[in-house]
């Protein structure tokens, strides 16, 4: 079977759509050639790499591409990510689906080293969850309790994988697995841990 193409587009292909074409490659690999690029392309977000590695997703060796380069060829989908991508967003030839997921552009997050990487989790979380859906490949769902504020929180678990880290999207704080647990959903939901 034919992978299909996906092409993810923001304003400067550092973060957002970086972000997304690595998880992207990860999860549907198997599925999916996964491209993205910017319409003011600039460079990869040291904070983006940061995160990602974070996931278990390396894209240090990614790079910066303008949509320019991408004239010409054939997607089965194109996903921008901002919404200046979405306005401005070119023509492809041939039939594709066009999504639009409008996030916060964390590269002009304000504050400190770890204020802006709150907010840089906060996307990455957000874009891993679009793409485990648009993928199809979350096994479940659990209602996972913050351990620092309570919160309760829905989140999806990717298939055959276990859930890390998390962030709260109350107090905002990462959710790591206890001593003995191997992940988050081991140690603070009402489900079972889904690693096989």
């Amino acid at each position: 079977m034919d992978k299909k193409r996906v092409l993810v587009l923001c304003t400067g292909n550092s973060c957002r759509s970086q972000m997304a074409e690595g998880f992207l490659r990860h999860f549907g690999g198997d599925k999916f050639n996964a491209f993205s690029a910017g319409v003011k392309p600039t460079q990869v977000n040291l904070l983006a790499i940061k995160v990602m590695a974070e996931a278990g997703v390396d894209i240090s060796s990614h790079r910066s591409k303008s949509v320019a380069e991408f004239l010409g060829q054939k997607f089965d989908f194109v996903i921008t990510v901002c919404d200046n991508a979405n306005q401005t967003c070119p023509i492809f030839p041939g039939h594709y689906e066009k999504l639009h997921w409008s996030l916060e552009d964390p590269a002009q997050a304000q504050g400190d080293e770890e204020e802006r990487l709150c907010v840089f989790r906060k996307v990455r979380n957000q874009i891993k969850e679009n793409l485990l859906k648009f993928v199809n490949l979350s096994k479940d769902k659990a209602n996972l309790r913050c351990p620092y504020c309570g919160n309760i929180q829905e989140v999806i678990i990717p298939q055959n994988s276990c859930l890390h880290l998390y962030e709260c999207n109350s107090c905002h704080k990462t959710i790591t697995p206890t001593s003995g647990s191997c992940c988050v959903i081991c140690a603070y939901s009402d489900k079972n841990c889904p690693a096989f």
